[in-house]
């Protein structure tokens, strides 16, 4: 008889396939903004900027260069990729199919956002199958992760923006299974700088992973009522986020000559867009509007065919995903605790952000916290003593229906409203 371990890595491969197949059918194609493949390609090529900034593309211009703003962990996951394209007779078919001018770096995005994309669907299979869950339960939350939710429509589209969100995954489904297995100090720190350098606000979510395992860096001792810290284990843990954090300082000063994150700060200070963002890049004043994308904002009802489409403005999350409402009823225990912190922690940071994520679909900053938040909307639902019940299946089952409605029209009918 197959072990438990062993038909949860098995549901896991299945979950990767329905994934890639799934993606790759719903898929829009290449995207015009392929800033991450590009950075790819000119590291390769041994540079950190182009020469000239292409007109429709999102870049820092200093110095004569244009420079790529976002964190670099989707070029890295991309490097392989370009680097295997370069090589003929792969490089003269991709060429060709581009039309005879240059790589399609723009479909080679897209594709490894899908690969990843997939490969997140599985790594969430794998981390449910470590809660105590009965085997159902933590299909359906990889169900819901993978297709109940606005990580579908983000991960086949595979735009800039959207491709960070599908790298942050990665690094934060391979922290939680760490995390909720042997919790390898350094294994959680690298997981976690592979999401901060895809979004910088992981930083601050970290207490999160010290919450739910302090038997991992604490050390009680009868006759001590403080008890003491596992230094090692904590210099572990830290060492591959401070290991991140110089080197983007490095990359910030070798671009910039400042260790400060100044590429986006250049966008937004532009004279046409300054006056869009009266309070800089963060501020508390901007929580408003983040606040009615995430829970207020509703999708476009008209009178004609497909009668209800979503606004690429934002929909709040629990119409984009009923079935996160379940997440308040997890058990309340430490494992809740520190999904909840986690969260807060996030959303501290995203609501005074200076933008509200548009386009997309649903409130896409949301998928920074979707892994805590899948945790607690399956343990709301499902336990080995207390198995998912019709009732749940029924509200993932809506739940998937609406973002198949959702990918259906902004993919494939290709109808982009903003009201």
């Amino acid at each position: 008889m197959p072990t438990e371990d062993a038909i949860g890595r098995r549901d896991a491969w299945w979950f990767f396939l329905a994934a890639l197949i799934v993606y790759t059918l719903t898929s829009p194609g290449a995207t015009g903004y392929d800033q991450y493949a590009r950075f790819a390609k000119v590291v390769l090529e041994g540079s950190l900027s182009l020469p000239e900034r292409p007109p429709h593309l999102e870049m820092a211009e200093y110095e004569g260069r244009a420079y790529f703003t976002n964190p670099p962990s989707p070029a890295i996951a991309m490097l392989p990729f370009v680097w295997l394209a370069q090589f003929e007779p792969l490089h003269a078919w991709l060429v060709k199919l581009q039309g005879g001018w240059e790589l399609p770096l723009g479909l080679m995005q897209v594709a490894v956002s899908i690969l990843l994309g997939a490969v997140n669907v599985g790594l969430a299979r794998v981390a449910l199958g470590r809660l105590s869950l009965s085997r159902a339960g933590a299909n359906w939350g990889a169900a819901l992760f993978g297709f109940g939710g606005i990580h579908w429509y983000h991960a086949t589209v595979g735009s800039v923006w959207y491709f960070a969100h599908v790298t942050h995954a990665l690094g934060m489904w391979l922290c939680i299974i760490e995390w909720l297995g042997k919790a390898r100090p350094a294994l959680l720190g690298l997981a976690l700088a592979v999401a901060f350098w895809s979004r910088m606000e992981t930083i601050v979510a970290v207490p999160f992973v010290l919450i739910g395992r302090p038997e991992q860096w604490l050390l009680p001792r009868a006759d001590e009522i403080i008890p003491r810290f596992r230094w090692r284990w904590l210099f572990a843990f830290a060492a591959p986020l401070v290991g991140v954090l110089a080197l983007n300082s490095l990359y910030n000063f070798v671009r910039f000559g400042t260790i400060e994150n100044w590429g986006y700060r250049m966008l937004i200070e532009k004279p046409d867009v300054a006056p869009l963002y009266p309070y800089g890049l963060l501020s508390i004043k901007y929580w408003p509007g983040h606040v009615h994308v995430l829970f207020n904002a509703w999708p476009i009802v008209q009178g004609t065919f497909p009668w209800v489409l979503p606004s690429v403005g934002g929909t709040a999350i629990w119409i984009t995903t009923p079935a996160f409402l379940y997440a308040l009823r997890a058990p309340l225990d430490r494992l809740t605790a520190a999904c909840w912190l986690g969260i807060a922690l996030f959303l501290g940071i995203l609501i005074q952000h200076c933008g509200t994520g548009m386009t997309q679909l649903g409130y896409r900053f949301a998928l920074d916290f979707y892994p805590l938040l899948i945790l607690l909307t399956i343990r709301g639902m499902d336990s080995r003593a207390r198995p998912i019940r019709w009732w749940h299946i029924g509200i993932i089952l809506v739940s998937i229906f609406i973002n198949a409605w959702s990918v259906w029209v902004l993919n494939i009918l290709s109808i982009q409203k903003l009201w």
